[in-house]
């Protein structure tokens, strides 16, 4: 497996000669020139960025309301939990591994660094995490023990960074994720927690288009969220997250090709409305298209008949 030191250079590099080949590449903005298969790499590269077993910004969200403490991480009954996959029998966020935590008492922030892996006859994973994450009470005082201390909690601030690849049957690839948000509601004196901040991205995404054809492209992407709302009694009634959330995510998608030995650049944006029902409605701007994907693992559930996303 790649280090991390080694993966962060190669998507510094990877950004380096997109930047230098967007100078001299062509700009495709035309709508009528947007093909189904750039709209279908547009949703592989959203719904990595989002889903849960992707290590989108649903298993940063897991994260952030993980039991933390130099012992590891725990996800309580009460607040997430660790889900397994029943048709494979493992689990698609992975496991901890490598793990290292420091507290710093004059910042308030809690530093982890693990690594973590699924493989499995479905899917592969390989990613190391960074997170700093500051808790605090109602006084807004940072919290030094948030796994014994968790009734006081009623704010987190999450800083988070992931490097790896991914490969499954119907789309695979490299990324650099980053996730920066703020949680608030969290006591027991509010029932519905909120939450803001924005999700970006970049790396090489390949994938099987609905039409059965193999296409790749280099990628960035940005997500930007506020007050998108968690309902606390739906979390307890359903044991997860993704029944829980509701509210509207903007995307903005560059894709990037060489045709004919002239790189190409594509740019597509638009909204994703979280249903409260384990999925999410990816619409585009300027396209009557639109796509639902579960936010647990990625998994499309459009017109066209159920298939594994990973």
């Amino acid at each position: 497996m790649k280090t991390l030191s080694n993966l962060n250079n190669l998507s510094l590099l990877a950004l380096a000669l997109l930047v230098t080949f967007g100078a001299c590449s062509s700009v495709n903005n035309d709508v009528e020139a947007i093909s189904a298969e750039d709209v279908d790499l547009a949703a592989h590269i959203v719904t990595t960025s989002i889903a849960d077993d992707e290590s989108g910004m649903m298993s940063s969200l897991y994260d952030a309301f993980s039991d933390v403490s130099s012992e590891g991480i725990t996800y309580g009954a009460n607040s997430a939990r660790f889900k397994a996959d029943p048709e494979s029998g493992n689990d698609g966020r992975g496991r901890e591994r490598n793990f290292t935590y420091s507290y710093d008492p004059e910042t308030g922030i809690h530093s982890l660094d693990y690594s973590r892996s699924v493989q499995n006859g479905l899917f592969s994973k390989s990613i190391e995490v960074n997170q700093d994450i500051i808790f605090t009470d109602l006084d807004g005082s940072f919290i030094e023990f948030p796994r014994q201390n968790r009734a006081d909690i009623e704010a987190i601030a999450y800083s988070g960074s992931k490097v790896g690849e991914h490969s499954g049957r119907y789309r695979s690839g490299s990324f650099s994720k980053a996730d920066d948000f703020r949680l608030a509601g969290i006591h027991n004196s509010s029932s519905i927690l909120t939450l803001s901040g924005t999700h970006t991205g970049s790396g090489n995404a390949e994938g099987v288009t609905r039409d059965s054809v193999e296409a790749s492209r280099s990628y960035s992407i940005n997500l930007e969220f506020s007050d998108i709302e968690v309902n606390k009694d739906t979390v307890k009634a359903h044991g997860s997250l993704e029944f829980a959330v509701s509210g509207t995510i903007t995307y903005s998608v560059t894709m990037n090709k060489t045709i004919n030995g002239v790189p190409e650049e594509t740019v597509m944006d638009g909204t994703i409305d979280l249903s409260e029902d384990g999925t999410a409605l990816m619409r585009f701007n300027k396209l009557p298209n639109t796509v639902r994907f579960a936010l647990g693992n990625g998994e499309r559930r459009d017109n066209a008949a159920n298939r594994r996303g990973n």
